[in-house]
Formats: C-alpha cells, structure tokens, sequence
C-alpha cells in the first residue's frame, strides 16, 4: 500500500472469516502504520446480510480505534474515494 497510493483495504472479509483477535491485530496494524485513511468497510456480504450489522459492531467496538477513525472507516475514507461531493456527503448524514 505505501507503493501504490491509491490502493485502498476493504475490512469486511476479515471481519467475517478471522477471529476478533486476528481481525483486530490486522485493522491496528494498518492504523498504527499510517494507513487508517485508506481502510474502508464494505458490505459484500449478501448471502449472510446479518453479518454486515455485526462486522460493524466490531468496528464500532474497536478500543483502539478513536471515533474519527472509525468515523473514516465506516463512511469517510469511501466518500473521499468516491469523490463525493459535500452535497452528497449532507445529505447522506441527513437519512
């Protein structure tokens, strides 16, 4: 990821497939090595659709995370990525 600048990580396979423990040891890694801002989370999961509600607990659990980076997580760093415009982004918080 430091190679390729617009390389991004998505968090929602880890979340589902690896133990709490090794999915938090992985997203800190990432954090702790400057690359909170390009970590996203994504809700690929539409054969199992409750497991989105639960990767996001374990986000939103994360003690090592501050809330603006889990804040980045969960919508921030994806906004950017996709360019979103401020009017966009209002009105998604708006919902």
């Amino acid at each position: 990821m430091y190679q390729y600048p617009s390389v991004y990580a998505d968090l929602s396979t880890i979340l589902h497939i690896a133990a709490q423990p090794v999915a938090y040891r992985f997203m800190k890694d990432l954090v702790d090595n400057g690359l909170g801002k390009r970590l996203m989370f994504g809700s690929d999961q539409m054969i199992w659709p409750e497991v989105i509600g639960e990767n996001i607990e374990m986000i939103e659990a994360a003690d090592f995370l501050t809330e603006e980076q889990k804040r980045d997580i969960l919508y921030n760093n994806a906004a950017r990525f996709l360019r979103l415009s401020d009017e966009q982004v209002a009105a998604h918080h708006q919902q």
